[in-house]
């Protein structure tokens, strides 16, 4: 269940009471919080029976069930006990004690308010600031600003998840023409859910909320803030991470109170909401706007096997003189190497190998991503033209935008400061920038892919490699029977063992399942479904060597 907002749990606080759940770091944290609007809880409540009974910041602590019987009308917020050095969310410990609230008949949508959204109010000395802020917002020189008005052209870009889309858009980042809000994701749940409902301060606090990964912070250790943006995105040649993207809070206030222009303070479409974004962080960023440029907002999906039709059902085509998508691919063999190379081998990303998620990867791998969907406008971008023909093909890109090529797209940049990032090659890994090729046409897959994988995913990628131009070394799909299509599955894949290995030590017990049975299952009704049949891809963005 979505909460409403931060202001909204407040006054019920004041009405009601309220009672943190955890009297620990982030107990304190909400402590902290709520203090800033003169809020003291009523109690905390706690499971660890060491806890109980004694008094955490003055308050006594009891247990879950004692604190429902004393205040069965208070808030209940539930606060996640984790240390610092590890940071953000535990979601499985929030789950469990969301589901004993809810037992113990205290749990309302406030509970699921996420605390560590809201540590920029104590970097900015609370919310009385905001005020200051609005007041501020008065001053700037609208002239030379960005205004969410004046932007009009919208880029979406969205990716098969580590198919060098961090690449493309560092590239896009100092071109006078183009506005970036690196690392972005997508906003739309949150719109959808939340903002579209909000006005005043409320909407402002809230939309500051999802910009936490940007904002400069005291609890930078804390993974939910900077890091979650930059971290291991934005180094330097050893390395090192850099802060350089890293935005005052109390100024991105008061530019997002400046795109309201002393009007009402509400959100009319989702549009709306990713034009105000892009203009405040590009305020923040100290750029100033220009008229004679034609300027494109770069909005980073980051997201695998994205429905770019349901995003596009929210972007209204008045509200923009173009609208493109762009699909960054890579050649799928080599990506399923590299994916399962980084998220599972160095990375151990158990969010990445979830049935959900996986299925997301492979869907892209096949292709299905960027077959034709009527009524839908898509470009698609290969990895390798970028890569190894980046001047040609930055050129056909700018002519395609229609903006003017510029030397500045020949380095990866953050906010203009040049910056790296980790390749794993067989020297270990090396810090990488613009256009160096460590990594990017890797031969040998014996790592994780068997010669037997190697030619059966040939085979099964082949309508998506043929499509986009990549060289074909094995026959085509087409080219056999279905029953010989069939029977090449019946072998487990190397890949699907290695994943395994992770799924059996990272997911819960009730998640854990078998890799290659599903991985099989997912070709097996790819195959079925486009056996002498003739797919049609959209069209990729080719440089002037091909």
């Amino acid at each position: 269940m979505w909460n409403r907002s931060l202001l909204f749990c407040a006054d019920e606080a004041k009405k009601r009471g309220i009672c943190f759940y955890g009297a620990g770091y982030w107990g304190n944290v909400a402590y902290k919080l709520f203090s800033l609007f003169d809020i003291k809880p009523l109690c905390y409540c706690d499971d660890e029976a060491s806890k109980i009974g004694k008094m955490y910041n003055g308050v006594p602590v009891l247990s879950v069930q004692e604190a429902a019987e004393q205040f069965p009308k208070a808030v209940y917020i539930v606060c996640i006990d984790i240390t610092k050095t590890t940071g953000s969310f535990n979601r499985d410990f929030q789950k469990n004690m969301l589901e004993n609230l809810k037992s113990n008949g205290v749990y309302d949508s406030n509970s699921e308010l996420r605390l560590p959204f809201y540590v920029f109010l104590l970097d900015i000395n609370g919310y009385k600031e905001m005020t200051r802020c609005r007041e501020k917002a008065d001053t700037i020189n609208m002239k030379e600003a960005f205004l969410w008005d004046n932007l009009r052209n919208l880029a979406v870009v969205s990716n098969m998840s580590n198919s060098g889309v961090w690449f493309f858009t560092q590239l896009l980042d100092m071109h006078s023409h183009i506005l970036s809000l690196p690392f972005s994701e997508t906003f739309e749940n949150i719109y959808i859910n939340r903002l579209q409902y909000l006005e005043g301060d409320e909407l402002i606090l809230e939309m500051a909320a999802q910009m936490l990964g940007y904002f400069k912070s005291a609890f930078e250790e804390l993974s939910c803030v900077g890091q979650n943006k930059f971290q291991n995105l934005c180094i330097d040649e050893k390395g090192v991470n850099i802060k350089c993207a890293y935005i005052d809070p109390a100024d991105f206030l008061t530019n997002l109170y400046a795109q309201f222009q002393g009007g009402t303070i509400k959100l009319h479409s989702y549009g709306q909401m990713l034009k105000i974004y892009f203009a405040v962080y590009n305020n923040c960023l100290n750029r100033h706007y220009e008229s004679s440029r034609n300027y494109w907002m770069v909005y980073d999906l980051h997201t695998p096997d994205h429905d770019m039709a349901k995003e596009a059902e929210y972007l209204f085509q008045d509200e923009f003189d173009r609208i493109e998508h762009l699909m960054i691919i890579r050649e799928p063999v080599q990506h399923c190497y590299s994916w399962v190379k980084r998220m599972v081998i160095s990375e151990k990303n158990n969010a990445a190998i979830v049935k959900g998620y996986l299925a997301k990867v492979i869907r892209s791998e096949l292709g299905i991503n960027i077959e034709k969907q009527e009524g839908m406008n898509l470009h698609v971008i290969k990895f390798e033209d970028v890569k190894f023909q980046g001047r040609l093909f930055l050129q056909e890109l700018c002519e395609f935008l229609q903006i003017p090529f510029e030397e500045s797209l020949m380095k990866t940049t953050l906010n203009g400061i040049e910056v790296y990032f980790p390749a794993n090659t067989k020297e270990g890994v090396r810090y990488i920038t613009g256009f160096d090729t460590a990594s990017a046409l890797q031969k040998d897959f014996s790592e994780i892919l068997s010669p037997w994988d190697e030619a059966r995913l040939n085979i099964i990628y082949s309508l998506f490699k043929e499509a986009m131009g990549y060289q074909m070394g094995y026959p085509s799909l087409s080219e056999f029977k279905l029953e010989t299509l069939e029977d090449i599955l019946k072998e487990d894949f190397k890949f699907a063992s290695v994943i395994q290995q992770l799924v059996d030590t990272g997911l819960k017990v009730e998640e854990q399942y078998d890799v290659n049975t599903f991985i099989k299952e997912l070709f097996l009704n790819y195959i079925k479904d486009h056996h002498g049949k003739k797919a049609i891809f959209y069209d990729y963005i080719a440089s002037e060597a091909e």
